[in-house]
């Protein structure tokens, strides 16, 4: 669990991520002020992130050890208990300006009903936005580790969320375009000479400092290049989305 919370507070993957969450959202009219529902929030790493930037942020997640971890990490937000294999209708009936599924899809059977659950919580016009792992291509026993049932494509993802009732598609952008090839080489290269737990513990280890802020200025360049890096690659490492309820 330590290893876990240091790696979303240091880790230059998890800070890029919240960065990109937040700069999408604030495009998309979600700023200070907003309420917000994190679906699967796990301990709180985006959850702390919007609530830091004034965003009125409810967290849900199954598991009680880890919104321990979130109400620590974000006092200022609000966390509810509850399985999301129940669905969202035993939540108390509020309604929010966006619903957020963050690297959760890849994990259910059934992702259009946790895509509908969620915008059945958001106001009419709101957003349901997230970010899912992409290309099969990087499939590793990382995946496997984590529980992920596949990594999706733009054209994959389009579809999926396409098929949401009483929503419409915002877009689907791709992200992490400058970790492919890294993740590639590290996924299938050197996975193969490490055993089961040593991949597990990559994935919770926060490089170096000047590797990890090297990583994370990488990164942060890409963003701001915005549509200019899609002339050089149009593959991310991950996928972001965004519905509009009707």
């Amino acid at each position: 669990m330590a290893a876990l919370r240091r790696a979303e507070d240091e880790h230059f993957w998890h800070r890029s991520r919240n960065e990109l969450i937040a700069m999408r959202l604030r495009r998309l009219g979600v700023t200070a002020g907003k309420r917000f529902l994190d679906l699967g929030c796990g301990g709180g790493c985006v959850s702390a992130h919007l609530s830091s930037r004034g965003i009125a942020v409810v967290g849900v997640d199954g598991h009680r050890d880890l919104l321990t971890q979130a109400s620590a990490r974000a006092p200022e937000a609000t966390f509810w208990l509850h399985d999301l294999a129940r669905g969202v209708d035993d939540l108390p009936q509020e309604q929010f300006d966006a619903a957020g599924l963050f690297d959760v899809l890849e994990h259910l059977e059934s992702p259009v009903r946790a895509l509908e659950a969620a915008c059945s919580r958001v106001v009419p016009r709101g957003l349901v936005v997230g970010t899912v792992p992409a290309m099969m291509s990087l499939w590793s026993r990382a995946d496997e580790q984590a529980g992920h049932r596949t990594r999706y494509d733009a054209v994959r993802l389009r579809r999926l969320i396409g098929a949401v009732r009483g929503c419409e598609v915002v877009e689907v952008e791709p992200f992490h375009r400058a970790l492919v090839p890294l993740l590639w080489a590290r996924r299938h290269v050197v996975a193969r000479r490490q055993g089961v737990a040593a991949v597990s513990e990559t994935n919770f280890r926060v490089p170096p400092w000047l590797l990890n802020e090297g990583m994370l200025w990488m990164l942060r360049t890409e963003r701001a290049l915005g549509s200019a890096a899609s002339r050089v690659t149009e593959h991310g490492a991950s996928l972001w989305f965004a519905l509009r309820k009707a």
